[in-house]
């Protein structure tokens, strides 16, 4: 078994592997449904334990992803005052051997474009990245980010991997945040990256809106749209952050006219949309403005088992509505090859018959 320390974990994958890695996964969810359990979360006061299992087998890897962090919620804002490092465990499916045991940092470093990440999440970066490649137009050139924080930085890079920008907006409530986001990353990734005070226009513009924001709230109307655009959104409520009291009422990013004019919804997972109990998508169908058979998961698009967009003027909407196993396991055992690559982290023998 392969033991990796944070500091081994740093640089040691791009984004668009890691994105093409979380793709080739789905495609394996798509074919084998039972592969890939909803994501857990056990609250106790203001901490959280997270639990991924999932198998891949392309790679007959099966594993865990295991993480602890401290919550904090000030107004519509949710916070993370603490986090454990990522634990992913993984197994060979076909003798049961351990693989690698990954302690990854919080901050899970430069990616080898040599743009550091703000987050340990390559993860929901890359599934944004997924659902946003099959479901907005090919030709989408104008991306609008509305957030500016670590998940936009992290998505920007991820979106970079699968389109061509001819354009990137920014907008953030705080002048100063948004205009340090465009200076920032239009220097990192070569692009021209503005920021903007107007939102209604931007989205206006935009064949792309990501929203990437921490926000209890819809962060814009649907009624702004054009004609083709494609919508990503990455809040996923909890309904257990709501019955330990941390939040009044479920998060929202998309509010009710960006899914009724949505030609096609597709979401990381229907199961933990139902479990979680998630505003965004489980209310309306709840309240009878959605309904499940109209909602793709991504697996079954990427599997070849669903269509994602039909047309050109297709409104598109993706829920990246909460981290999956599937996909935090792909992106480790891509790490382990890398790693083994370049003869990283310690091995440990086990004894024969232990």
């Amino acid at each position: 078994m392969l033991i990796l320390r944070p500091d081994e974990v740093e640089g040691l994958v791009s984004m668009a592997e890691a994105v093409q890695a979380v793709e080739n996964g789905f495609r394996d969810w798509g074919a084998h449904p039972g592969i890939s359990l909803t994501r857990r979360r056990l609250h106790y006061g203001d901490a959280r334990l997270n639990t991924m299992p999932a198998a891949l087998p392309s790679r007959d890897k099966i594993g865990l992803r295991i993480q602890s962090e401290i919550l904090a919620v000030s107004g519509a804002v949710q916070t993370y005052p603490a986090r454990s490092p990522l634990v992913d465990l993984l197994f060979d499916t076909r003798n049961a051997a351990p693989v690698a045991l990954i302690l990854s940092s919080t901050q899970r470093g430069l990616t080898t474009e040599g743009v550091p990440l703000r987050t340990s999440d390559l993860m929901t970066a890359a599934i944004s990245a997924v659902g946003t490649k099959w479901l907005s137009r090919g030709d989408a050139s104008r991306l609008l980010l509305l957030g500016s924080g670590k998940q936009a930085r992290n998505h920007l890079l991820a979106l970079a991997a699968i389109r061509k920008f001819t354009q990137v907006m920014v907008f953030s409530p705080t002048q100063r945040h948004r205009e340090e986001f465009a200076a920032e990353m239009s220097q990192a990734l070569h692009l021209d990256v503005i920021a903007v005070a107007d939102v209604k226009s931007a989205v206006a513009e935009a064949d792309i809106v990501l929203a990437a924001t921490n926000t209890n709230v819809p962060v814009f109307s649907g009624d702004w749209l054009s004609a083709g655009c494609h919508v990503t959104s990455i809040v996923g409520s909890n309904i257990g952050m709501v019955e330990s009291g941390l939040i009044a009422a479920k998060r929202r990013e998309l509010d009710d006219a960006t899914l009724t004019r949505a030609a096609a919804i597709a979401i990381a997972s229907r199961e933990l949309a139902v479990q979680d109990q998630q505003g965004d998508i489980f209310d309306q169908v709840e309240a009878g403005k959605l309904s499940w058979a109209n909602i793709a998961e991504l697996r079954e698009i990427v599997g070849g088992q669903r269509i994602g967009r039909r047309s050109a003027v297709d409104i598109t909407v993706f829920k990246n509505n909460g981290g999956q196993g599937i996909a935090e396991l792909a992106i480790a055992d891509l790490i382990v090859e890398r790693a083994r690559e370049r003869k990283l982290g310690i091995d440990v023998t086990w004894p024969e018959g232990y």
